[in-house]
């Protein structure tokens, strides 16, 4: 696996970056919101090597790294405090996901914490465990995609939709702007479930192995009572 999960989704943010500024263009430039003038300014787009291969990935770069990730979690969580899922793994996540074991998911780690941040601090514990796991992997990379992009689609609704409501009139200045606001609070939604998604992973997770591994200890002490030294 790739040592950055981020180097696995840097050109969808590229994309992304791209194309909310060919649609900010053909509104801002022609005032108006044609798909027609859209591709023509696609097609354009991927004539510029220099943009695509330069320029995109560099303004994605800036972009992404203006806002520190605790701004970008408060953007995803709506919360200041104790944002992230795992503030909450085992006070609600454990007990609400069919796949988690309680009882010896308590084995491992003993009683569960109270404090969100101690709860936060056991789970990711668990996390650096199972970390290369697949199904944890991938939905850690789900949530960093989605984490990052809801950032963009904040910066974008909040660049693009100010500059169109003071230099552009036309109505789809304000089409955009909704369109900006959709786009910004699906990604929030959709970053927001996946993170629990990934919480909940590492949980399941945790306590699968920990079974499994109780069967392979009871298996191997019945064979050592039923084995015959004669």
């Amino acid at each position: 696996m790739p040592k950055r999960i981020k180097d696995t989704y840097q050109k969808h943010l590229w994309i992304f970056t791209s194309v909310n500024i060919l649609i900010f263009w053909s509104i801002f430039a022609h005032a108006t919101f044609s798909f027609n003038e859209i591709n023509s300014n696609l097609c354009k787009f991927v004539g510029t090597k220099s943009f695509i291969f330069f320029l995109s990935p560099i303004i994605t770069i800036v972009l992404s790294g203006i806002m520190p990730n605790s701004v970008k979690e408060v953007l995803v969580f709506w919360k200041v405090k104790n944002r992230l899922p795992g503030c909450k793994a085992f006070s609600h996540f454990a007990t609400e996901d069919p796949r988690v074991n309680i009882e010896l998911l308590k084995n491992k780690v003993g009683e569960f914490p109270k404090e969100p941040k101690e709860q936060n601090r056991v789970w990711y514990s668990l996390y650096q465990q199972y970390r290369d796991d697949e199904v944890v992997w991938g939905s850690h990379r789900d949530f960093l995609l989605t984490r990052d992009l809801t950032s963009l689609s904040f910066l974008f609704l909040l660049v693009f939709g100010t500059t169109l409501l003071l230099f552009e009139n036309s109505k789809y200045a304000f089409v955009y702007l909704g369109y900006l606001i959709v786009q910004y609070l699906s990604l929030s939604l959709a970053a927001r479930n996946y993170g629990n998604r990934f919480v909940c992973n590492v949980l399941a997770k945790a306590s699968q192995v920990y079974s499994n591994s109780i069967e392979k200890n009871n298996q191997y002490k019945m064979e050592e009572k039923t084995f015959d030294p004669k």
